[in-house]
């Protein structure tokens, strides 16, 4: 059932109400000391820590300062603070901090892997340090939002009930959980899609539910997601998918037509009054996306959408290019930088890139993309200048490495606006060649072509054949024919002199290209679709020139309802 405007506005008042008093603190300490506030920011997590194991073996009960503080203990990678973090999931308490851990969230390690994340009160409180100035300061500068729905975005989770061996919970039961208890009914309430989406099954049944609540909420204001190209390939599902759907918008059914179907009985959100009109609309605003008109075909079925929040940057500048193509006249927000260890930047109106969250942990930056530059604290940063981040949390993660780089780009009253330049490490190495992904730019951006979807990806076939690279790419996207394209990526490759050794020692076969009869989206589409069968979350996943997947060859040899 669809919520008068009246009764949503009403709901996102009371909402917003709730995040006042965050977000007067975030405006009061944006004009203080920065060196002062971070100080204090510090002085706070520690004093959480005091009886804590870590605490006592790093000895917090004698640091005065911030220069205490780094000389007692060392920068971390989470390889370095695992053995505490597995103490905690086997049951023990106050090991890296006072706080009971709640659970744990996952998140992909940099180097592969799962790490579990502890969460605690207090890193809840710091996420919302920083969420509840981001959406106040949203609501207030974009009056469009209001008195109608947003789409957050809901993907499937994993097997629900799980624990560690020692019974700590694994994973938030619902997104809006990171915000707290008090705001999570009133979030679910002006979601356009309901969190229990994510209950149905993963494959292509929660991708038509989506699809769906999406088509019934003509009155959508904002969309709000992580990579823009998980809308994109929503959008093709609706063009794949119209016939069935319209047939549900006029009936007001739902009948998916995959095999995880059945999971929509456990589903009630669609017990549904039947929609004629939208579905007419539907059959036009097809016809429009069919004859190239992007922005009519999103005009027509969400009318008032008012902002677009989404990445913008790094690895996702050419997704959210193509998303734009809807959306070209609404505003568009480039998400700060939210990682699952806690905030690190947050938008706000008027800045020029995302700003420090400068109450939500203690930060440091190392100088620089490449090696061990010098450590700078927030306030001593330069406009222009790049840096890898690292924090201290309120989960009990002390001089963690976030392995984020992110660029000077200016200030915002005295804090440091930061804009994500793109992940530390993202290397793929099969026999110590480190093929980087700044190195992968360089060599499709040199290509005769426009590689906008294309990537690079090891592949690695049993013996005695040997492993080596491919490159994936729409035959759109190339000038060249496949065997001149694979030659010139050797070449280039070559240039790397640790990937020329291992050729010349017989460690690499030479790169190899693959030209795909599929457009540039469609790609985009069916490499999504992979990490969606792998497991991974598709809604935050990054879709760089370098991926670290092996096995496209033999996956791309699936029937096609499999791989596209």
């Amino acid at each position: 059932m669809l919520m008068p405007r009246f009764a949503c506005a009403l709901i996102q008042g009371v909402w917003m109400s709730t995040c006042v008093a965050e977000a007067m603190r975030f405006k009061r300490v944006a004009s203080r000391n920065l060196r002062t506030v971070q100080a204090n920011v510090l002085r706070e997590i520690l004093a959480n820590a005091d009886n804590s194991e870590f605490a006592r073996q790093h000895g917090f009960a004698g640091i005065t300062s911030v220069k205490d503080f780094q000389s007692c203990v060392a920068v971390n990678d989470y390889e370095d603070l695992q053995p505490w973090i597995q103490r905690i999931a086997a049951g023990e308490q106050q090991i890296l901090g006072n706080e009971k851990v709640l659970m744990f969230e996952e998140t992909s390690g940099s180097t592969g892997g799962t790490h579990l994340i502890p969460y605690t009160s207090g890193l809840q409180q710091a996420f919302n340090r920083a969420l509840h100035p981001w959406l106040l300061d949203l609501y207030k500068n974009v009056q469009g939002l209001w008195g109608g729905p947003a789409y957050w975005v809901v993907t499937p989770r994993s097997a629900a009930g799980r624990t560690t061996s020692g019974g700590v919970k694994i994973g938030f039961a619902d997104d809006s959980d990171y915000f707290g208890r008090w705001s999570r009914p009133l979030i679910n309430a002006l979601m356009a899609v309901s969190g229990d989406v994510k209950m149905c099954g993963g494959g292509q049944s929660w991708r038509y539910l989506t699809a769906l609540s999406l088509l019934r909420c003509e009155d959508l204001r904002l969309i709000s997601l992580w990579n823009p190209t998980f809308f994109s390939a929503l959008i093709r599902s609706i063009d794949e998918w119209s016939d069935e759907l319209e047939s549900d918008l006029r009936n007001g059914t739902c009948c998916p037509v995959f095999s995880e179907a059945a999971a929509v009985d456990q589903f009630s959100g669609f017990t549904a009054s039947p929609m004629p009109q939208r579905a007419e609309l539907l059959k036009v605003a097809i016809a429009a996306l069919r004859a190239g008109r992007p922005t009519e075909f999103a005009s027509l079925l969400w009318p008032h959408l008012a902002a677009v929040s989404s990445w913008t940057e790094s690895e996702a500048a050419s997704g959210a290019a193509q998303l734009q193509s809807f959306f070209p006249r609404h505003l568009w927000q480039t998400k700060g930088l939210l990682a699952t260890e806690g905030a690190v930047t947050l938008p706000m109106s008027g800045a020029p890139a995302p700003v420090l969250a400068v109450r939500s942990a203690f930060f440091e930056f190392e100088e620089g993309e490449d090696g061990a530059g010098e450590i700078k604290l927030a306030h001593e940063l330069k406009i222009g200048g790049r840096y890898r981040v690292i924090m201290t949390t309120f989960g009990g993660l002390y001089r963690y490495r976030l392995h984020d780089i992110v660029e000077m780009r200016g200030w915002w009253h005295n804090l440091p606006c930061l804009a994500f330049a793109g992940k530390e490490a993202m290397i793929c190495d099969l026999c110590g060649e480190k093929l980087s992904t700044a190195h992968v730019k360089n060599i499709l951006g040199a290509l005769p072509g426009h590689f906008s979807t294309a990537f690079v990806a090891p592949e690695k076939p049993a013996s005695p054949e040997l492993p080596g690279y491919l490159l994936v790419a729409s035959c759109e996207e190339s000038d060249l024919g496949q065997n001149e394209l694979a030659a010139r990526v050797e070449t280039a490759l070559c240039e790397n002199i640790h990937y020329r050794w291992g050729r010349e020692a017989g460690q690499l076969q030479a790169a190899r290209a693959l030209l795909l009869p599929v457009s540039p989206a469609k790609l985009d589409q069916m490499r999504m679709h992979r990490l969606e069968t792998d497991g991974q979350a598709i809604s935050t996943a990054k879709l760089g020139v370098l991926s670290r997947q092996p096995g496209w060859l033999e996956w791309l040899k699936k029937p096609p309802m499999q791989c596209i």
